[in-house]
């Protein structure tokens, strides 16, 4: 009896190990977990929000504008078809973590089915459709950044603070004599 223990002990690890890992059926070769309206935010690269279809990876933030993006699903991977891109994916559900190639990783959060706050990122750029949904990304991106701790004013107020421009230098300064030493 005293024998068993140990090997119930490693059954009982291993079967608990099994359930906890990610749905390996979900991620090999279908996209359809991937499929919806997700965003993200990092001090360094700022605010984006992603529109993902079955073929096309379609984001936008205030530094590099609208992006599509063709990809494809292999094994647990997202890579882009146009690019050397690729990132080994988590997913949690209502968020993915995305550990890429060029050793960045990304979480990005998916927008709750009731509260989705744009159809699609509009193409063209002098739009009405574009007009709208830059407005409500605006609004998004400050609630952002002041959940981060980080206010954005208007340019009507006296600057006490650093702008995000600013904040943005300081950190691409820091991060790299850290990674000088």
């Amino acid at each position: 009896m005293m024998r068993s223990i140990p090997y119930f002990l490693t059954f009982f690890i291993f079967a608990l190990a099994a359930c906890d890992s990610p749905d390996r059926k979900n991620m090999e070769g279908n996209k359809n977990f991937l499929i919806g309206k997700w965003h993200r935010f990092s001090i360094e690269n700022g605010y984006s929000e992603f529109d993902i279809d079955s073929q096309y990876i379609v984001f936008y933030n205030q530094k590099a504008g609208r992006f599509g993006l063709p990809y494809k699903i292999e094994n647990d991977s997202l890579k882009y078809l146009t690019n050397h891109y690729a990132a080994k994916i988590t997913d949690y559900g209502d968020s993915v973590l995305l550990k890429g190639n060029d050793s960045t990783e990304a979480t990005l959060y998916r927008f709750k089915e009731s509260n989705i706050p744009f159809k699609e990122i509009p193409e063209e750029k002098d739009s009405l459709s574009f007009a709208s949904y830059i407005a409500g990304f605006d609004q998004r991106l400050i609630r952002e950044f002041e959940k981060a701790g980080i206010k954005i004013s208007d340019g009507t107020e006296r600057r006490e603070e650093p702008g995000y421009e600013e904040l943005l230098r300081k950190a691409a300064i820091n991060k790299n004599d850290g990674s000088a030493n």
